[in-house]
């Protein structure tokens, strides 16, 4: 009798230790399939936005062009010419004219004074609008073709640094790991549209910021595309402005793609490169 009594109690115990370490695994596994159920939430949507990039290697368009620093702006016509990994240019023109042109390389930034038969080359670094918002050939390109992007400092898996917030019909995707400064990108939830990307410092004494902003898309290449960018730079000596507004886009690729400055223009060297433009024009 007591050796019966003596199984049954052990066969409890038993019986309770493995209802114990069940509900352990299973409150585990629910944790896990939460945190794996969030991830894969974010990679989705991520994945639903980068769905909209245009698939062609290269934009043009026609643009008019305002350029305002402080009290001062100018506006020109002229045209966009893209190549994707290789070129973005802004060419300026007056009576059909070309008389500036601004290109972006990966390397590089060249302004031409068509005008005055100078040039200006300079660094990413050298470029005070560029260097405040961290910004480098891959992550400029990416704003002229309206996508998502991280700062080379960010290694990984571009998902796996973000953080969702919904809002109505808006998304605010936050990149959470970079190291100085903030990057939020703001979607149309419903089409998983970027309309907005602001980059700002982390430093409180910092109150400098970088906005561009995305409106009225047309169809290009099987994809849409926005022919409306705003550009804002606060922080600097005066604050800075771009409007560009493009018209007759295609996907035309055959053009030159890097400008060679003419052997009889002046080089001139300059922090930045859009002042000079505004006092030159």
């Amino acid at each position: 009798m007591k050796f019966a009594l003596l199984c049954l109690a052990l066969t409890l115990t038993a019986c309770h230790g493995s209802k114990m370490a069940g509900d352990k695994a299973t409150d585990a596994t629910s944790g896990q399939n939460a945190k794996m159920s969030e991830r894969q939430k974010v990679e989705a949507y991520v994945n639903k936005v980068n769905a909209n990039n245009q698939t062609a290697q290269a934009v043009t368009a026609k643009i008019k062009m305002t350029v305002a620093k402080g009290s001062k702006d100018i506006s020109v016509g002229g045209s966009l010419s893209m190549k994707r990994d290789e070129v973005i240019r802004l060419s300026m023109t007056f009576l059909g004219f070309e008389v500036a042109r601004l290109e972006f390389s990966p390397d590089k930034v060249l302004l031409l004074d068509r005008y005055h038969k100078e040039y200006i080359e300079a660094a990413y670094t050298d470029v005070d609008f560029l260097r405040q918002a961290g910004l480098d050939f891959k992550s400029l390109q990416a704003l002229f073709w309206a996508e998502l992007f991280a700062p080379a400092t960010v290694k990984g898996d571009f998902a796996s640094h973000i953080s969702l917030a919904a809002a109505g019909d808006h998304t605010l995707l936050t990149l959470r790991d970079a190291p100085k400064l903030e990057y939020a990108f703001l979607t149309q939830t419903s089409g998983a549209r970027l309309r907005r990307v602001q980059i700002q410092s982390k430093s409180t004494a910092d109150k400098g910021q970088f906005e561009w902003r995305y409106d009225k898309e047309v169809q290009l290449g099987g994809k849409r595309f926005p022919t409306q960018m705003n550009c804002s730079v606060t922080g600097l000596e005066a604050p800075l402005r771009l409007d560009i507004t493009l018209s007759k886009l295609n996907n035309d690729a055959d053009w030159t793609t890097h400008t060679t400055p003419p052997a009889k223009y002046t080089r001139r060297r300059a922090a930045d490169i859009l002042g000079p433009l505004l006092n030159r024009l």
